[in-house]
């Protein structure tokens, strides 16, 4: 039986990485049914649709971020290829490791720079938003709004670190650590509801998690980033300005595109709609996001892997292993969006109160099938950028001014369905389309040189 049941966790594609991030990502399912419990039993509808619409104007930090994660993430993972960890630290190349160790110091100095900016920007900016939108609001929402912005701040600050860490192969270890942060901010956040302390649940879960990351740093990679602090200056170093800003600049506007693309709906419904709209459209993202997560791991878990076959130019192991892991990933993610459709359609049948949190299935129906189609274009984007290139800046830019114009015009002068129905039609027509003809463009096209051609 054991070796049955071992067959075929190896027949799916899952090893240790995806093991912890599928426990993650279960976990994020389950807690995020029952922080659904909470928020439509202990919150207004209109509280729900603060609590959603902070998500969504948080996600400005992209444009203070700019993409910078993705891109030291492959960096880094290039770097490994000639580098090993031994008792808690990095050796082997002193060349390598000198160019590594450059990576985390700019990462370090540039979100510094970035968690202070969002913190002074972001949070008055947010402050306007919610209350020109409704100056009249009963809901508390100002101090929540305040600590949220704070601690999402000080996660921002923390953040390359582990991206880093992740890129340097630890994948299994983050993910380990980020399923425990998870069990422990949802757990708060559930005592903070049912304390009664409304909005700031979303700022307590923002507190764990800043929490947890620093303890998880200090209590693990203490030595190793102590010697990264005290490595001695070095000639062998990544320059920002030669070989991270050409890659760099395209997954920032792809990155403030992706904010037209992904999180444009709730603040709109928010402003021309309501409150309770906008909690509808954020809960039933939300679930949807769970969904797409979950199927990604497949992909997101091979990411360093990738990296480290392209720079070893293993071109047909690297082909073999994406294609494996695309069609496990989309296959579970057609099969969860399945069955999710089945279970709306049961509890609108028998008229569960619950229901009334969430859109309509023909309303929901939309955002499943945008995410089916994203999750196309995630899978070959990842692929592609894992060369150190980034040929999808056209596509993100024609996607989030299509996605942004329609949403807006239907948001503002139609109905919630009418967005969400523009929505999906421009992700699947445009979005899957133009993504296919880069992939396969790019594939033909790959050698180590031409992939610099497209950089260039």
């Amino acid at each position: 039986m054991r070796i049955i049941v071992g067959n075929i966790v190896n027949k799916i594609g899952i090893d240790k990485a995806v093991a912890y991030v599928l426990f993650a990502r279960g976990w994020s399912v389950l807690a995020g049914l029952i922080t659904l419990y909470f928020i439509s039993h202990d919150l207004t509808k209109v509280e729900q649709g603060f609590y959603y619409t902070f998500s969504s104007v948080l996600a400005m930090q992209v444009f203070f971020e700019l993409g910078f994660s993705s891109v030291i993430s492959q960096f880094a993972s290039h770097e490994m290829s000639k580098l090993t960890w031994r008792d808690g630290l990095i050796t082997g190349n002193e060349q390598a490791k000198s160019r590594l160790f450059s990576l985390f110091k700019l990462a370090i100095k540039w979100y510094g720079v970035i968690a202070l900016l969002m913190l002074l920007i972001v949070a008055p900016a947010g402050y306007l938003f919610f209350n020109c939108s409704y100056p009249a609001s009963s809901v508390s929402w100002t101090w929540p709004w305040v600590v949220l912005v704070l601690c999402t701040s000080g996660n921002l600050f923390i953040s390359p670190v582990i991206a880093l860490l992740e890129g340097t192969g630890l994948v299994a270890a983050v993910a380990k650590m980020r399923l425990f942060q998870s069990v422990f901010s949802s757990s708060a956040a559930w005592l903070a509801l049912y304390l009664g302390s409304g909005l700031f649940a979303a700022a307590i879960i923002a507190l764990v998690t800043l929490c947890s990351n620093s303890g998880w740093l200090f209590l693990n990679k203490r030595s190793f980033l102590y010697s990264v602090f005290i490595s001695k200056k070095s000639e062998n170093v990544i320059s920002w300005k030669n070989e991270i800003f050409p890659m760099q600049w395209r997954i920032a506007i792809s990155w403030l595109s992706g904010f037209f693309i992904f999180q444009l709906f709730t603040p709109l419904v928010f402003k021309y709609h309501s409150p309770e709209a906008a909690g509808q459209v954020g809960m039933s993202f939300s679930i949807a996001n769970v969904l797409s997560s979950l199927a990604m791991a497949w992909i997101t878990t091979k990411t360093p892997f990738f990296g480290q076959l392209i720079a070893s130019e293993k071109f047909d192991q690297l082909d073999h292993l994406f294609k494996k892991v695309f069609w496990q990933s989309w296959g579970v993610l057609f099969l969860l969006v399945v069955t999710f459709m089945f279970a709306l359609l049961l509890i609108n049948y028998l008229n569960i109160p619950f229901s009334g949190r969430l859109l309509k299935p023909l309303e929901f129906s939309q955002i499943l099938l945008a995410v089916l189609a994203n999750h196309i274009v995630f899978a070959q984007a990842t692929y592609v950028r894992a060369h150190k290139c980034e040929p999808y800046l056209q596509h993100a830019v024609i996607l989030a001014i299509f996605i942004g114009v329609s949403c807006y015009l239907a948001g503002r002068y139609s109905s919630v369905l009418n967005l969400l129905l523009a929505y999906s039609c421009v992700c699947i027509l445009i979005g899957v389309g133009y993504s296919n003809y880069i992939f396969v463009t790019f594939k033909s096209k790959r050698t180590p040189k031409a992939s610099k051609d497209i950089i260039a």
